[in-house]
């Protein structure tokens, strides 16, 4: 079976105690069942002179065996140094298959496998810094899954138009999935012709007319964020990151509902535009960030029919949409709360990666998600423009 891979895939190194954000901490670590039959048979004498086995270090949460994480919220077998016990101990054969992995993802489907690595690493940022992310054509499949492919191939490129504002790209994207999901059978030629130039064309032409108040692009993405950080925040986790940003959330949640909104808006407006301007400087990192989330996410390879492989691309390119949401929302608010400090490559990465973190959810996960707070599952395209804001 045939492999594909990005350019980048083979440069990354795990950067282990050098790590800005360790892997080993705050979120779950899944432990597959051929790891904790070899860890029954292993005892902790050499990390803690107990007579326990490794696997009374799990627990199970939320239906799976996961690492039980110490009151700090980090793996028992992290060290001080931001090494791993197990691997110093054991070497890397004792790993679960979740450590031995991440931040490698493998998708595998009936006529190839493809592999990329997951923005929740810091060293997957670096990666993406420097220069714009090649990503593999697919063009040997002869399955249903052959015009998801060619869209996705579609969608990437749309993504690395550097004439277009990310925001831009990302609302002609899912503009065409909807028309592409409402007129089936779909073809080849159909998929050309929405991908064309004069229809990307027509489509930004009138996208220009379009205008949504900066406010309420603000207000609805200051509630997506609070909503996403719902459970985190119950449970303590990503502390230090999240409550300064909500902190300033709610300042302005409450501004907003008892001052003038004309003196907001134009106070905000200000704001907003030194923001994105800054913003830009970091256009590559973005644009690289959710090539890489439509090239790994975008098609299922458990997909059965054309119309569901199309509902499966428009729910995740919703996903991706409120994944970009909340890492810009979470970085203009650090940006206020900072009093307009300037934006830092290192500030970016934190918030890809935490906010990578927080959102990478199943797939199952993620229709649950979008059901249970949104009308319908597949939203109206004004949505998306709500959230997105229309950022020429």
């Amino acid at each position: 079976m045939k492999n594909y891979q990005p350019d980048y895939y083979n440069n990354f190194k795990c950067i282990a105690d050098k790590c800005s954000i360790t892997c080993c901490q705050e979120w779950k670590i899944a432990v597959d069942d051929a790891t904790n039959r070899k860890w029954m048979k292993l005892s902790t004498d050499k990390l803690s002179g107990k007579s326990n086995n490794l696997s009374s270090y799990t627990c199970c949460k939320d239906g799976s065996l996961v690492i039980k994480l110490d009151e700090k919220h980090r793996c028992p077998f992290l060290s001080k140094d931001k090494l791993c016990h197990l691997v110093m101990t054991y070497s890397d054969e004792v790993l679960s298959e979740t450590c031995a992995l991440f931040p490698r993802e493998i998708h595998r489907f009936s006529t190839h496998e493809e592999r990329t690595l997951m923005p929740c690493c810091p060293a997957v940022i670096d990666l993406w810094c420097e220069k714009p992310v090649t990503f593999p054509v697919i063009s040997e499949t002869r399955n249903n899954l052959s015009t998801a492919f060619l869209i996705r191939d579609n969608l990437i490129k749309l993504i690395s138009d550097q004439g277009l504002s990310v925001e831009q790209a990302l609302l002609d994207g899912l503009y065409i999935l909807l028309e592409l999901y409402k007129n089936q059978p779909i073809t080849n030629a159909h998929i050309q012709e929405y991908f064309s130039d004069q229809t990307l064309n027509e489509l930004n032409t009138a996208m220009e007319d379009i205008h949504i108040p900066d406010e309420d692009t603000f207000i609805e993405c200051n509630e997506l964020l609070q909503d996403l950080s719902v459970n985190y925040r119950k449970e303590g986790l990503y502390t230090a990151f999240l409550q300064p940003v909500l902190t300033e959330a709610c300042k302005y949640s409450n501004i907003y509902s008892q001052s003038d909104n004309n003196s907001i808006s134009r106070t905000l407006q200000t704001s907003q535009e030194q923001f994105c301007s800054m913003l830009t400087d970091y256009d590559i990192v973005f644009r690289n960030y959710l090539t890489n989330e439509l090239f790994s996410d975008l098609i299922s390879p458990e997909a059965a029919s054309t119309k569901k492989i199309i509902e499966h691309m428009i729910i995740k390119m919703q996903w991706i949409m409120i994944e970009y949401t909340a890492i810009r929302q979470s970085l203009f608010l650090w940006y206020s709360h900072n009093a307009n400090s300037p934006l830092t490559y290192e500030t970016i990465r934190e918030h890809i990666v935490i906010i990578s973190r927080m959102t990478g959810y199943d797939d199952d996960d993620i229709r649950e998600y979008l059901e249970n707070s949104f009308a319908k599952l597949i939203w109206d395209w004004g949505y998306a423009a709500l959230i997105m804001g229309i950022r020429k």
